[in-house]
């Protein structure tokens, strides 16, 4: 009896024992990979900004080095191939340093002073000293992953004329028919290309929304000036040459420069911020999906005119798009503007009995919309009433009140859409053929009263033109 009470004490001091033993055990686990995790997240991040470091002073001994290469030059070699102001520093380089390839660009261009007046008014000559700024990058190129010199150079004695020298200044607005209102855009990179005087050069637009180039690359030209301007979340603007190398009248046709008239030679550019989400939609009356419609879609920027009459407005998008399994068609970010959308000609098993919003509509900068297309099936029995006015034009009448009954106890009202449109049946409920009567009441309009006489396995259209009191 006595052996038996202390095998069982000891049973329960080791059974506790050996319970305090396995979450000691998993208290110490714990703590280790703890200390590990930590251990390895500092030792990552110090390896990191080592490396980081390590670049950083690569791309600045580069740029010291280039920055000296032409401190030794004299003030009329300063210049760039392609640049605006020609020389032989090359304008775009890749170099090797410590296993790191660098991206090396070197702007070289003149400043126009304001000490003594501006531009063609400069007391002496609108070139009066030069900027040197050279930009060595790694990696995605962002700011942390940049070093970027700044130099200035003056010519010994007076001012240097040249006159062959011109001015190219492009300006980089909103357009205010999509803003209401005009907005100058800062730090919008603007590229100005011409084989036919060399110059390939870009820089970024100041607070003004201008990017001024001059130089003796910016030379006579006319009209072929090419001109790029790209901002994040912003449209990509680039320059077309006239009619006949465009097949249209562009909006945006290459810059020209004229040198020695006294004036600046200037380029308008209008960009506008993307629109954020543009989405079709097809449904049936009950507002349930209709999967794989074809439509039409005609908007967003214009650019530019057909060449001859009646000289259309031609847009960036026009397209012919289908609708996927869900009724959808999901354009994401588009540049904004007036679009239009219809049903397409190849579509021939439905009617458009509604469209929300309007089929023509505007879609603003930074804005978003699904637009519903309710579509009807031509093979199914049922009605559409078309509400119109009879003064000329006949334009379509929305919120009219229409009523339609039958001897047989049907009896619904419905209220027209944006269209002039009202279709019918409301519900899933079968809808019969026969005959009909129609109701119509809109204010300012006499009330009709007609007969429609529906098949059956078909759509009736029937048109309703209203008098006005």
């Amino acid at each position: 009896m006595q052996k038996s009470k202390l095998l069982c004490r000891f049973a329960t001091f080791y059974k506790h024992e050996r319970g305090f033993t396995i979450i000691e055990a998993l208290v110490v686990l714990f703590i280790f990979a703890l200390i590990t995790t930590t251990f390895y997240s500092v030792f990552a991040v110090g390896t990191k900004y080592i490396i980081e470091s390590k670049n950083r002073l690569g791309a600045l001994a580069i740029a010291n080095e280039k920055m000296e290469i032409v401190r030794n030059l004299k003030y009329n070699d300063i210049g760039t191939a392609q640049g605006e102001i020609g020389g032989n520093i090359p304008q775009d380089e890749l170099v090797i340093e410590n296993t790191r390839q660098y991206n090396v660009h070197t702007l070289v261009e003149y400043v126009d002073d304001p000490i003594d007046g501006l531009l063609y008014e400069d007391s002496v000559w609108f070139e009066d000293y030069k900027n040197v700024t050279v930009t060595v990058s790694w990696g995605d190129g962002t700011d942390s992953k940049k070093v970027e010199l700044v130099s200035t150079f003056a010519p010994q004695g007076r001012e240097v004329e040249h006159p062959g020298d011109g001015i190219l200044i492009v300006n980089v607005s909103s357009d205010s028919d999509i803003t209401g209102k005009t907005v100058y855009i800062s730090d919008s990179r603007v590229r100005v290309y011409n084989p036919e005087t060399g110059i390939d050069v870009y820089k970024y637009t100041n607070s003004s929304g201008n990017a001024i180039f001059m130089g003796s690359n910016v030379s006579d030209s006319i009209k072929k000036y090419q001109v790029t301007a790209t901002k994040d979340d912003y449209e990509t603007i680039e320059t077309k040459p006239p009619f006949p190398e465009t097949s249209y009248d562009p909006r945006d046709m290459h810059a020209s420069v004229v040198t020695n008239t006294g004036t600046p030679n200037y380029a308008y550019i209008a960009q506008n911020k993307m629109a954020d989400d543009l989405k079709i939609s097809t449904i049936d009356y009950l507002d349930q999906p209709i999967p794989s419609v074809k439509f039409d879609i005609v908007g967003g920027r214009k650019m530019g005119n057909e060449h001859v009459e009646p000289r259309d407005i031609i847009y960036n998008m026009k397209s012919s798009e289908t609708t996927n399994s869900s009724g959808e068609k999901d354009f994401g970010s588009v540049s904004p503007g007036t679009y239009t959308v219809s049903l397409s000609s190849l579509e021939t098993n439905f009617e458009i009995i509604g469209i929300d919003p309007n089929s023509s509509f505007l879609l603003p900068s930074d804005g978003s919309i699904n637009l519903k297309m309710k579509l009807a099936k031509k093979n199914e029995t049922s009605l559409l009433v078309k509400v119109v006015s009879d003064s000329e034009g006949n334009p379509l009448i929305s919120g009219a009140e229409v009523k339609l009954s039958n001897v047989g106890g049907y009896d619904a009202t419905q209220t027209s859409n944006f269209q002039g449109n009202v279709f019918f049946p409301k519900t899933s409920d079968v809808f019969q053929d026969g005959t009909y009567d129609l109701k119509i009441t809109a204010d300012g309009f006499q009330e009709k009263n007609s007969q429609v006489i529906i098949d059956s396995g078909a759509l009736k259209i029937e048109p309703a033109v209203l008098t006005g009191l």
